[in-house]
């Protein structure tokens, strides 16, 4: 339930006699927090308390002006952070989740400015097992999240457009900008999707893409982005870097469909990542070398269900194939991961929820240690959201937890 603190009575409290009941402030946030157990993080098994098993835990205050014949504005500004230590997410960011004000029309759209989504997470994780509407969880994610399914990542300096609600038909489009003089491209985004919702069936599509200029060969920051000040904080040089992978040119596209009937819901999502020179990963694997120009490719593969049992209990399963290819000058390989998921959902009331998850992964066809020696990530071990990389092929990683919204 969300708690609504009208303008007009926060003026009053100033002592101020304005009063306007179509403008409104709203407080909303999410907790989520359990016991996970991994069989295999970095060669033990480990019991933990895990925040944000399912959804990130965040907080934030959105509002809307009404300025009259169907126009207002709108800001969002939404906080993430850890539950177990309190500490700030995003980088360690104030409002890493979302930072943005703009204008909203009935019959022209939205347009907005500030850190945001882009539109693969708008609009394809709503498909995928990791997001679906609330109905999933981060625990599901694909490879090092290499599609951003589970939002890894925002844009900064982004301007974006959404537009309305055509008969089911929504789009948008988004820019995000370098802010370097002299170097317009140098760190910048964009991003488009549209995402169709009509009776049983859903469908969407999303493409983003970011550019980066990289530091050469033999400097101190090598492999990392040089301007820390654009559309994406991905750069190993950086504090306050979010996003999961860095390279030259990064390119995501993808696209789901969910079929509903009944009690039932299944859907197949596929998405497909490239990195031109790329240089890292933040999940632990080995760095990749700038000086031997790796290029990167995921492509993700998944089908998943959900089906309510009752209507306060639903169960859920989904299987995810990723096939990478990784090359450069003096090495290649093709390192694939099989992933199985189940979840088990119970809704206490309409704003709490307890649950179970579990997923196993499977990795085949990774780098030794020594083979990614060659500039290569050396993937010697599957990996998870939740599990982090493991020492051997296998990984298993199960859950349990509570989830309340306000």
């Amino acid at each position: 339930m969300k708690h609504k603190v009208l303008f007009a009575a926060a003026l009053a409290a100033l002592g101020t006699t304005a009063a306007h009941a179509q403008n409104s402030v709203t407080l909303y946030g999410l907790l989520d927090a359990g016991i996970s157990y991994s069989n295999n993080t970095g060669g033990h098994s480990n019991v933990a308390l895990s925040s944000g098993i399912m959804q990130s835990n965040r907080w934030g205050l959105k509002g809307a002006e009404d300025l009259g014949d169907g126009l207002k504005a709108v800001f969002v500004l939404e906080n993430g952070f850890t539950l177990g230590n309190g500490k700030l997410g995003q980088g360690g960011r104030e409002f890493g989740r979302n930072a943005y004000v703009g204008l909203s029309s009935n019959t022209l759209g939205t347009l907005t400015v500030g850190r945001q989504n882009e539109f693969m997470y708008d609009y394809v994780s709503h498909m995928s097992f990791e997001n679906f509407n609330g109905a999933g969880g981060n625990i599901f994610a694909h490879a090092m999240d290499n599609d951003n399914m589970i939002g890894t990542f925002r844009v900064n300096n982004a301007v974006k457009y959404q537009s309305p609600n055509y008969y089911g038909l929504t789009f948008g489009g988004l820019y995000g900008f370098s802010n370097q003089a002299g170097g317009f491209a140098n760190n910048r985004a964009y991003s488009f999707g549209a995402m169709y919702n009509n009776g049983p069936i859903t469908a969407a599509l999303g493409y983003t893409q970011i550019n980066n200029n990289l530091a050469g060969a033999g400097s101190v920051t090598n492999g990392s982005v040089t301007n820390t000040g654009g559309a994406v904080d991905s750069s190993a040089a950086s504090s306050s870097a979010d996003a999961a992978l860095t390279a030259g040119r990064q390119r995501t596209f993808g696209g789901g469909l969910n079929y509903s009937f009944g009690p039932a819901n299944v859907g197949f999502v596929v998405t497909d990542t490239r990195l031109n020179n790329a240089t890292g990963f933040t999940t632990g694997a080995t760095p990749l070398s700038l000086a031997n120009s790796a290029n990167v490719h995921f492509t993700n593969y998944e089908l998943n269900a959900h089906y309510s049992l009752t209507p306060a209990l639903t169960l859920g399963a989904a299987y995810t194939y990723t096939n990478g290819k990784f090359s450069n000058a003096q090495n290649s390989a093709s390192p694939k991961w099989n992933q199985v998921s189940l979840l088990s959902d119970y809704n206490l009331s309409k704003r709490t929820d307890v649950y179970a998850v579990a997923n196993w992964s499977h990795l085949s066809g990774g780098l030794t240690p020594a083979q990614g020696g060659a500039g290569l990530a050396a993937f010697e071990g599957a990996s998870s959201f939740i599990g982090g990389i493991a020492s051997t092929k296998n990984q298993v990683v199960v859950g349990a937890g509570i989830r309340t919204r306000f």
